[in-house]
């Protein structure tokens, strides 16, 4: 049974806001697969920072609302559910932190990683293969 969550990477947000993004089409499909199969989307207040952060920067402030604007929506729906940065989860993400020494993970990646094993989250829409280090599917191409 396909899990009833799917983690959103920021690879996926600016593939989808970006039109002429190469993995544009890839990402669209993903995440109608998702919601297809009635998986709700995941991502953290991190993760969409970095998104608008990545947009505004490349394609402009127009580009980064129009995102806001959809994400808000979405979390409207229920569609998406968006997790917010707290103690615990800072700690937790510390941990895959320090796990993983030997490797470039972000902080951001390490809180993606502590949601979704606190979830039981197995995938994500991201081509990022952190995912697949740290022991969870990557459902982009790299």
């Amino acid at each position: 049974m396909t899990h009833p969550e799917v983690f959103v990477d920021s690879w996926a947000w600016v593939a989808m806001a970006i039109r002429r993004d190469p993995a544009h089409a890839q990402a669209v499909a993903r995440r109608r697969a998702c919601e297809v199969a009635g998986q709700r989307l995941v991502s953290s207040s991190m993760v969409i920072a970095e998104s608008l952060t990545r947009l505004r920067y490349d394609q402009g402030w127009a580009a980064a609302i129009t995102l806001v604007d959809g994400l808000a929506v979405w979390v409207r729906s229920g569609e998406l559910v968006l997790v917010h940065d707290d103690p615990r989860l800072w700690q937790d993400a510390v941990a895959w932190f320090r796990r993983f020494d030997d490797q470039r993970f972000s902080m951001v990646d390490c809180t993606s990683f502590a949601i979704m094993a606190a979830r039981g989250i197995g995938e994500a829409l991201t081509a990022d293969h952190h995912f697949a280090t740290a022991g969870f599917v990557p459902l982009g191409a790299a």
